[in-house]
């Protein structure tokens, strides 16, 4: 029961962090560019599934995706095979 306390109040930490990082993206800035990972495919690796798992790639997204459309700015998502830095 403690223990899942603490996974319980480690989640809403992490979805209040994510909450508060994507609605500052969306009142600072009027255009947000995100490259479009293989999330799935970085999991498959044995090596970064961990860490990738952690980052909450796809929560962050949708978060943005859903703020932006509500707030009217626009979202733009690059492909993962555009020649970026």
């Amino acid at each position: 029961m403690k223990l899942q306390k603490l996974y319980e109040r480690a989640h809403r930490m992490q979805d209040d962090a994510m909450h508060k990082y994507t609605t500052h993206f969306v009142k600072e800035y009027d255009a947000i560019c995100i490259e479009d990972l293989d999330v799935k495919g970085m999991l498959m690796s044995h090596v970064a599934s961990k860490g990738v798992h952690r980052a909450l790639f796809g929560r962050f997204r949708s978060y943005l995706e859903y703020k932006c459309k509500s707030a009217g700015v626009k979202l733009v998502i690059a492909n993962c095979f555009y020649p970026s830095t």
